[in-house]
């Protein structure tokens, strides 16, 4: 008799390896735990909007400057998401 665990979608894994970094992240360099909720709950959002599973905001957020390192993975992302 095998073992056979249900196969998880992309985003699933990719959403829990990012959760994954993230903690690690924290957990060595330390954090307030406001940040780590408001990040949690960020990400929440944003896995549930992917999913299908959260209407989009109909307001919009202010207008802020990404840390350089988090622009150039946003380039990343556009660039993938822009290939046929």
């Amino acid at each position: 008799m095998t073992d056979h665990k249900p196969a998880r979608d992309e985003l699933s894994v990719l959403f829990r390896d990012v959760v994954l970094v993230l903690g690690g992240v924290f957990a060595v360099q330390g954090t307030d735990d406001e940040t780590i909720r408001r990040i949690a709950r960020g990400l929440e959002r944003a896995y549930l909007r992917a999913k299908g599973s959260l209407e989009q905001p109909t307001t919009t957020a202010p207008k802020l400057t990404p840390h350089p390192d988090i622009a150039a993975l946003l380039r990343l992302a556009d660039r993938e998401g822009a290939a046929p």
